[in-house]
């Protein structure tokens, strides 16, 4: 009987060792700086087009909770986050304007008609829908059929 105890222990203890070892690493919170040339293919080229001729002075990988993002600063201090396949997740021109190419024209159609002396500086996206923060300070959400949901002042 104690034999068959000191087994059980000693397996316990193993898969406790095993997982310390190698999950618990993973879910750590982990930023990195990482070359322009290390991001997915997707981000490279969505930056070669909107963002030509700037020169990203810091590009990070981080990996939180087993959830993989990508940032680029540029030294105007834009910033663009992008999920683990490249796709942009927050484009933050601080009080510069977004690409329109990266606005969804429903949303900068609404901008133009709602708000025309304004302009659009941050915008994020997830399945959710859109966040859209203008120069005015105001930011509005939209749903993924670009309805709008909230303004907030």
């Amino acid at each position: 009987m104690k034999m068959r105890f000191d087994r059980t222990i000693a397996t316990v203890s193993i898969c406790v060792a095993f997982v310390l070892c190698t999950v618990l690493p993973a879910c750590a919170d982990n930023k990195r700086p990482i070359t322009a040339e290390q991001l997915p293919a997707k981000s490279q080229t969505f930056l070669k087009k909107h963002f030509k001729g700037k020169r990203a002075m810091l590009v990070t990988l981080e990996r939180e909770h087993l959830k993989t993002t990508y940032e680029v600063r540029y030294a105007d201090g834009t910033g663009v986050e992008f999920d683990k396949d490249g796709e942009w997740k927050e484009v933050d021109c601080r009080l510069d304007t977004v690409p329109v190419a990266i606005v969804p024209l429903p949303i900068l159609t609404f901008v133009k008609e709602h708000y025309p002396d304004s302009h659009i500086c941050k915008v994020e996206r997830d399945r959710k829908g859109y966040d859209v923060k203008l120069n005015n300070r105001l930011e509005l959400t939209f749903d993924p059929r670009f309805h709008l949901i909230e303004v907030d002042d």
